[in-house]
């Protein structure tokens, strides 16, 4: 018996080893070249697309950057269509981000702690909007502007 197990336990090192090394192969994709770790980051797939989508295609990417007490976006001019605003939190109070106007009811980013970013997906149509900071006073204090979506 002793002698069957010298013999053995070399073929099940082998298997074993095998079996590990092919597992590491597999088919998936990962999002660190294929060495089967995380980068922290997730990367477009069907799945998981990079910009959310609509019946008319990928939204428009906007950064809103927020300080004490202004918002300021990265583009001036809308067409109707669906917007990802980037909300960037620049100030060292929270803040987020609120959008009404036709179709959109007060819909809001969720509120970020200074230095911090988060999304708001709208779709926009013709019309005006307003943007402002719903956190506490400062939508009275500055953080309260509109656009045009034309």
């Amino acid at each position: 018996m002793l002698l069957f197990k010298r013999k053995a336990m070399p073929v099940i090192a082998a298997a074993a080893g095998a079996v590990l090394l092919l597992g590491g192969c597999s088919s998936g994709k990962s999002g660190s070249g294929g060495y089967g770790g995380s980068t922290g980051k997730s990367s477009p797939s069907p799945s998981n697309p990079a910009s959310p989508t609509g019946a008319a295609g990928a939204a428009t990417t906007v950064t809103a950057t927020e300080t004490e007490f202004k918002i300021a976006l990265s583009q001036s001019t809308f067409k109707p269509g669906t917007y990802t605003f980037t909300v960037v939190n620049k100030g060292r109070y929270p803040h987020n981000l609120t959008v009404a106007g036709p179709g959109v009811t007060s819909k809001a980013s969720p509120t970020l702690q200074g230095g911090g970013s988060g999304a708001l997906t709208v779709t926009l149509k013709a019309g005006s909007y307003e943007l402002w900071c719903a956190v506490d006073s400062h939508k009275a204090e500055g953080m309260d502007m509109k656009i045009t979506v034309a």
